[in-house]
């Protein structure tokens, strides 16, 4: 499925890069369980995927590493929810309540910041915008959903 899933991205103008990624951080793993096995087959044979117009990326296994400087982390949009908290202790608890049930998987600019993210309750694909990221809507049922549901363009990437 995934080799399909990138023909299809590279048909659509992607760039895809499948240089031996790096290994998944280990405090990406700590900090989320039940990471779905296709998933994790992706993040391990992908070292890039963006749209043509380089607004739209797939999260891959380097980008997980806060060591690298990266024009923009993988946790961008956690980061700007608890900057807006402000030091309310009960905001700031709920937003690090969801963002660890949350990974990030694919992150957006391209009209506004948005994200799609694996929901560690069931393993569905959730998406999510600013200015409220925490307010999602389920996209997939599951990884494997979410890449069908991109090839059969029903979710635009």
């Amino acid at each position: 499925m995934i080799a399909r899933f990138l023909n299809y991205m590279r048909a659509k103008g992607c760039q895809v890069e499948m240089e031996s990624p790096p290994p998944l951080p280990q405090w990406i793993t700590g900090r989320y369980h039940n990471l779905p096995h296709l998933w994790l087959q992706f993040v391990g044979t992908v070292s890039e995927l963006f749209s043509p117009d380089e607004t739209v990326w797939f999260l891959c296994a380097e980008d997980y590493d806060t060591r690298l400087d990266h024009a923009w982390r993988w946790n961008e949009w956690e980061q700007l929810s608890l900057e807006n908290a402000q030091g309310d202790r009960e905001w700031t608890g709920q937003i690090k309540d969801f963002w660890d049930q949350h990974l990030p998987i694919v992150l957006s600019v391209r009209d506004g910041y948005a994200y799609y993210a694996i929901s560690m309750a069931d393993g569905s694909v959730v998406y999510g915008r600013g200015p409220e990221f925490e307010a999602c809507e389920t996209a997939a049922a599951s990884f494997a959903e979410f890449l069908e549901r991109i090839m059969d363009g029903t979710i635009q990437i």
